[in-house]
């Protein structure tokens, strides 16, 4: 039975039924990309040219600059320093100048009163002699000298000659002269008046001095 079953199992075959075909699925679409997606990548890139360009700018220009900033600052300080050591500098010179004006007007002054002084000891050195020589006349004349008396009488002339250049006003010594000349007409004729002259004469120089 065995071997009769195979033959017929071979004579009829078991025929398979075919599969139904499977029909392939629609491939899957991506989704489509949103604003944001698609300029996520345009924003990246102008972020990184922006950045580039920012440190380019700094390291190239702002840098450079900065240090030519800080090296202005730096000579304006010391240049400042400079003015005010200077200005220092010329303050204490134009103290010193002040000083110096000030101790000038002073020797000036002084100058001007030892001046004067001396002007006026030199005036006084004249009148003095004046006087001298007036009392001389006097003298000799008293004792009936008139000879030394006349002798005596030209050097007073001399000495009013000295005392006229001494710069005095004329008023000062007004009729001196015409007291000397007086003295000298009468000194043998009228030695009293001639006397008197001389008296007048001596009190005329006592009273110059006394307003000097």
């Amino acid at each position: 039975m065995s071997e009769e079953k195979k033959v017929q199992v071979e004579d009829n075959p078991v025929v398979k039924e075919p599969k139904p075909a499977v029909e392939p699925q629609a491939a899957a679409q991506p989704p489509k990309k949103g604003f944001v997606d698609r300029a996520l990548p345009w924003v990246i890139v102008s972020l990184v040219f922006f950045l580039g360009g920012a440190l380019l700018t700094w390291f190239l220009l702002y840098q450079p600059k900065a240090a030519e900033l800080d090296a202005a600052n730096a000579n304006l300080i010391k240049a400042t320093e400079s003015a005010s050591l200077m200005q220092s500098q010329l303050d204490q010179v134009n103290t010193n100048l002040n000083t110096s004006k000030a101790d000038l007007s002073n020797a000036q002054a002084t100058i001007q009163a030892q001046s004067t002084a001396i002007a006026h000891g030199e005036l006084l050195q004249v009148i003095y002699k004046f006087q001298a020589d007036v009392n001389a006349a006097r003298a000799t004349l008293s004792k009936l000298d008139p000879a030394s008396s006349r002798q005596a009488l030209s050097f007073v002339a001399s000495d009013l000659s000295d005392l006229e250049k001494a710069g005095l006003a004329p008023d000062a010594i007004s009729g001196f002269s015409a007291k000397i000349k007086e003295a000298q007409d009468n000194l043998e004729t009228a030695p009293d008046k001639s006397l008197a002259a001389m008296e007048t004469l001596y009190s005329n120089l006592l009273l110059l001095i006394n307003n000097l």
